[in-house]
């Protein structure tokens, strides 16, 4: 709980959903492995060419419990907290013929970028109900995605992000009510304003990779 609310009752039951039932079914989970993605047929990618590593030092430390994911460490400024808010503003303004901006199902008390529903819905988008993208905003201001599986390869490899404890685990839905792909991405809250337009990037790929566009703005 002290991770703030997201994704259960911030209660003590959502404590034991989270500290017991989802932890260990998340044991051994591994968050940075992409062999994975090497093995899908889709090499789509939908991130820009030369897509640049993560810099100044070690990826930060993530709590133990599976849900909500949040960072314990290397947290965003207030003012790159609002700008991050600004930009995701501001995609849905420049893409509101495909997307639209309203309340989280998955995280909750927050707003997410969501397909529209007179939009062609994929396997990906009818899996997350066709969320696509949220900001942590009770919490760390880590941003959560739904990748193509080629940019998920490339966004973990280059310490942006990583992959969710529970990805694969289809016993997760007898708790949350879905199961989290392993196309579902953690992108670590930006420290600096040059951080921000990549996380910009990243969540202009998710867009693309959930509607199938490739012109995203």
């Amino acid at each position: 709980m002290s991770y703030g609310p997201g994704g259960l009752p911030y209660n003590v039951v959502g404590w034991f959903a989270s500290g017991v039932l989802l932890k260990s079914m998340a044991i051994g989970a591994d968050v940075i492995g992409t062999d994975l993605y090497d093995k899908n047929p889709d090499k789509r990618s939908f991130l820009p060419a030369g897509f640049p590593p993560r810099p100044r030092g070690e990826r930060p430390d993530i709590g133990p419990h599976p849900l909500p994911q949040r960072q314990l460490n290397q947290p965003a400024p207030k003012k790159i907290k609002e700008m991050l808010v600004r930009e995701f503003e501001k995609i849905v303004r420049d893409n509101q013929d495909i997307i639209d901006y309203r309340d989280s199902v998955h995280e909750g008390r927050t707003k997410s970028l969501f397909i529209k529903k007179d939009q062609p819905q994929s396997a990906a988008t009818k899996m997350m109900l066709g969320e696509i993208s949220h900001i942590h905003g009770t919490g760390d201001y880590s941003v959560h995605v739904v990748l193509a599986p080629q940019d998920c390869k490339k966004v973990i490899a280059s310490g942006w992000g990583q992959r969710h404890p529970l990805d694969g685990v289809r016993a997760s839905k007898l708790v949350l009510g879905w199961w989290v792909p392993k196309e579902y991405v953690l992108v670590y809250a930006p420290r600096n304003e040059e951080e921000v337009q990549i996380v910009v990037q990243i969540v202009k790929a998710a867009v693309g990779y959930m509607t199938g566009r490739y012109d995203v703005k």
